[in-house]
């Protein structure tokens, strides 16, 4: 997100007399400028986890699971208020265009009625809310929250045309000064308080100051304006069915669990379940990114998709699942280590969500085939599918067996979409099951038998839980490779990622003795 260029204002649209006044311009883009912008994306994204995963680490050590589920029960209401009144104003202003003040002004007071609109919700749902999870602190919790959205809704939306002008640099920037602060701010209101009122207080004035950080970053002054509200409507209302359904398929089950097992089940499963999803995600966010262009350029050359669609798969095969398994093996390790000791609840719901993490991954790469033949309605249909599925099963596993029963519900219907999505996937994107099937096979096998083999090891009784890690870590980050490469010599060497792998070895090994 950058700046108007300062010496060119006539190419801005509005008045020129002042730089305030004008909407922010539009640069022309090259390929170079798509490669750069998506390093910065992908910078942006991991320096985000990084951070916060380093909150978590503090943040669990300074307050207990009861903070935590407290926090997440508030936020599950803010998180789906916040989806059924999404407008996608920014998607709307990177369209060709919509780069008039009129477009801004309007989008920044659609921006502005959405505040006030998830604010009013949250006063009127509080005592539901709070009722609901049996919880009397929520209420309260959430009349101090109600000014978050307030908040939020008055920043600069000139910010949207970093992206828009592919200065994904000062994107970067941007976003990384607004988390930092964001992390200082919370840090320093737990070491204070060391309540759940540190993330209340921290992340209000954390929004402050993200405003702040918005207006001293870019120049554009924005007034209220409807003038082009029918444009912009128009085209974000598409947008809310599938986040809608997207949001309740991905928290439905912490919903559940906060209603049924209380606030500190409550932290516990939602604290695992974001350590333990954080890196598949990170893996498979990247790699979508890439496939969809790619997948997009060579639609009609059937061979070419095809491979491109199975090495896609096959790379997020290999890498996530042995994330996934790797995290089932040492979750008790790593819930010690990041989280403390009182976290220790928290070890068997990762395990089952690191399974849930993995397959997830798959369903989400599966996808962008069907995007590219335009089965758009095909991937909403297998959204709300999972959901129908997830909901009442977590019901019946809350239940009965609590958190850890909601968690393995999550994972198990996790499990059941992959092959839905592969068949979804074959129909409908060039490419047939078998090939899905033998593209997931190898690295499903080699990730099962480096679990079973690690769980088998006498690695529990080694040392304290950092050194246990490390050497579970170990075995894994050996055997797997080891694995895989095997079960693929013994399938015949088809293409695959361990053919791209093997090549570029190769490769690097002949250009070393060339030289």
């Amino acid at each position: 997100m950058t700046e108007p260029d300062s010496n060119d204002r006539s190419k801005q649209p509005g008045p020129p007399s002042t730089p305030a006044a004008t909407a922010p311009a539009v640069v022309g883009s090259t390929g170079g400028h798509l490669l750069r912008g998506s390093i910065w994306m992908i910078a942006v994204r991991w320096a985000m986890r990084l951070i916060g995963l380093v909150s978590t680490m503090i943040l669990a050590r300074l307050l207990a699971p009861d903070d935590f589920g407290l926090i997440a029960m508030v936020m599950l209401t803010y998180g789906l208020l916040e989806t059924i009144s999404y407008a996608g104003v920014d998607l709307a202003l990177m369209r060709s265009g919509a780069d008039s003040r009129a477009h801004y002004d309007t989008a920044w007071t659609v921006q502005i009625l959405q505040g006030i609109f998830i604010a009013t919700c949250l006063v009127i749902a509080a005592p539901y809310v709070a009722s609901y999870f049996n919880e009397p602190r929520v209420q309260e919790v959430m009349y101090w929250v109600v000014l978050r959205p307030l908040i939020d809704s008055l920043q600069n939306i000139g910010t949207v045309a970093f992206r828009k002008e592919l200065d994904f640099a000062k994107e970067f920037r941007f976003t990384i000064y607004v988390k930092a602060l964001n992390f200082f701010v919370v840090i320093g209101m737990a070491l204070w308080l060391r309540s759940y009122w540190a993330l209340v207080y921290g992340s209000i004035i954390a929004s402050i100051v993200g405003v702040a950080v918005s207006y001293a970053m870019h120049p554009y002054r924005p007034r209220l304006s409807l003038a082009k509200i029918k444009e912009i409507w128009g085209f974000s209302q598409w947008l809310m069915i599938s986040r809608i359904g997207s949001y309740l398929n991905r928290k439905c089950d912490e919903m559940v669990v906060g209603g049924y097992a209380g606030t500190t089940a409550m932290g516990n499963y939602h604290v695992a379940n974001e350590l333990a999803t954080l890196p598949s995600s990170e893996i498979v966010m990247p790699i979508r990114r890439a496939m969809f262009p790619t997948l997009t350029k060579i639609a009609d050359r059937k061979e070419e998709f095809t491979a491109a669609v199975l090495s896609g798969f096959s790379s997020v095969s290999a890498l996530c699942l042995f994330v996934s398994f790797s995290l089932l093996v040492t979750a008790p390790e790593v819930v010690s280590v990041v989280l403390g000791s009182k976290w220790s609840e928290a070890a068997p719901l990762m395990k089952w969500m690191a399974l849930f993490g993995g397959f997830s991954a798959l369903v989400l790469v599966l996808e962008v085939p069907l995007w590219v033949a335009g089965k758009t309605n095909i991937s909403a249909a297998q959204t709300w599918l999972e959901l129908a599925i997830i909901l009442p099963a977590t019901l019946l596993a809350v239940q009965s067996y609590g958190a850890e029963g909601a968690a393995a519900a999550r994972a198990g219907v996790s499990m059941l979409m992959v092959p839905i999505m592969m068949a979804l996937t074959a129909r409908y994107g060039s490419v047939s099951f078998v090939q899905l099937a033998g593209a997931l096979a190898r690295p499903l096998a080699a990730a099962v038998i480096m679990a079973a083999v690690v769980h088998s090891l006498p690695l529990d009784s080694v040392g304290p839980a950092l050194l246990r890690l490390a050497a579970k870590g170990a075995v894994c980050t050996v055997l797997y490779p080891l694995l895989l490469l095997l079960l693929w010599r013994l399938s015949g060497r088809p293409p695959g990622v361990e053919a791209t792998v093997v090549k570029l070895v190769r490769d690097k090994l002949s250009s070393r003795r060339t030289v």
